[in-house]
């Protein structure tokens, strides 16, 4: 689950639909707006990493978000690169930084897997 502030704070699990109590959520879900709320309340934040290379690395992340919401790509591409140096097997630092250097694999029609795979086995040589 996400929380406003777009942050996993549940991790993803799977949908079981024969199960009467998935069902049962997923309608809950489904019809009310608040349950969402309710849900995210009653779950633990996402265990957070100790490792001081990980917490940078997900500083740095943060930032350059924030310096490509204002229009600082060039300054935001640099602080995701240092975070991916701190953090290499990070997917979703890789997957931002390969949405912004190739838009045409992310959001022109479907996205491009096979690219990602490809582009992932270029960087690790």
């Amino acid at each position: 689950m996400i929380d406003e502030a777009g942050r996993l704070v549940k991790s993803p699990f799977s949908i079981n639909v024969a199960k009467k109590e998935t069902l049962v959520m997923l309608e809950k879900w489904m019809e009310d707006p608040t349950y969402n709320t309710a849900l995210l309340s009653s779950v633990k934040p996402a265990s957070k990493s100790k490792n001081p290379k990980i917490i940078e690395a997900n500083a740095r992340f943060q930032l350059g978000l924030t310096l490509l919401e204002v229009g600082k790509k060039t300054e935001a591409m640099a602080e995701w690169r240092k975070a991916l140096a701190l953090d290499p097997k990070n997917w979703i630092i890789h997957k931002q930084i390969w949405a912004v250097e190739h838009p045409d694999k992310f959001y022109d029609g479907n996205v491009d897997y096979g690219w990602q795979k490809t582009q992932l086995e270029a960087e690790k040589r």
